[in-house]
């Protein structure tokens, strides 16, 4: 198996939530190693470091499988993995057939692992350019009467703010508000924008503004409200029409959820949500961003062997 986490604490979940992060681990196991791995096996890894106790430490484990069957449950068929009884395993020939759930699996593996992540997986504009692409593909295939736009800024796409501003206003039949962004604000904490166009174009759109994280500081953003930027930059003559939404690679435990959904009262868009299509992953997301995905999961999972 891979490296068990080194913690599980400062990722943002709620303390009865921390069985994702071993979740994540052993779906990383099972993904990238081509093993099947038994509570048994888990078992092992926990007394070679000294955590395990009889009575608390299986009913620990039990917990990580229930974890494991409840996003089979709520995937389905876009579930990479096996489960039986207490084993789990590649359902698919490789990880290449779900790439998209793979890399944010990895992605979130990365984050209790923080040797290794600062090591190997540091290349954290790219992790988060590829995320808002996974996301957008998501959004657009979930709501397929809507627009999606991308608006976030990297330094592959240094989004001018000030001419994106402009479009969206045009879009949504109004004007630029009275204070504009300063040069540091670069997207304004916002990387997606959704809306419902009609066929009247006369603006009076709904439509979601949606922040993705991938760091471990994605505690912060839930509670950051972007939208109070934007209707500084742009007149909303129905600003009660807008709401604010978070996306992110985790898979998050029911506590966590709650949490989030409360502190941040926004829409929350976690793995499971983004990823449970009825269809495979090649339908719906772009060939050239999986393609980009498999390089640089491939990249990543060759220094396991280091």
């Amino acid at each position: 198996m891979l490296p068990i986490p080194t913690t599980t604490t400062g990722l943002g979940y709620e303390e009865v939530d921390e069985s994702t992060v071993y979740a994540d681990w052993v779906e990383c196991s099972a993904l990238f190693q081509d093993e099947s791995i038994s509570k048994a096996d888990v078992k092992e890894c926990f007394s070679e470091i000294n955590s395990f106790d009889s009575e608390t430490g299986s009913s620990e484990i039990d917990d990580i499988w229930s974890e494991l069957e409840r996003r089979k449950r709520l995937l389905g068929s876009q579930y990479p993995l096996k489960i039986e009884r207490n084993r789990i395993k590649l359902s698919a020939t490789s990880w290449k057939d779900y790439p998209a759930y793979s890399y944010c699996t990895l992605l979130s593996y990365s984050k209790s692992n923080k040797e290794w992540m600062h090591n190997y997986c540091n290349d954290y504009q790219k992790q988060g350019d590829l995320f808002e692409h996974v996301s957008k593909a998501a959004l657009m295939y979930i709501l397929k009467d809507w627009d999606t736009i991308l608006t976030g800024w990297s330094r592959s796409n240094p989004t001018n703010i000030k001419n994106k501003i402009k479009d969206i206003a045009n879009t949504f039949g109004t004007t630029i508000g009275q204070i504009s962004p300063d040069s540091d604000d670069k997207d304004g904490g916002v990387d997606i924008l959704c809306y419902r166009k009609f066929s009247d174009a006369r603006g009076n759109y709904p439509a979601f503004f949606i922040q993705c994280a991938t760091g471990a500081n994605w505690t912060d953003k839930r509670m950051t409200d972007a939208l109070k930027l934007w209707r500084h930059w742009i007149y909303f003559y129905s600003p009660s029409l807008l709401s604010r939404g978070l996306a992110v690679p985790f898979a998050f435990g029911d506590e966590t959820f709650r949490q989030t959904q409360v502190k941040g009262d926004c829409l929350v868009l976690d793995r499971i949500r983004l990823l449970a299509q009825d269809v495979q992953e090649s339908e719906w997301i772009p060939g050239n961003i999986l393609k980009e995905i498999s390089s640089w999961i491939e990249k990543k999972i060759k220094t396991f062997e280091d």
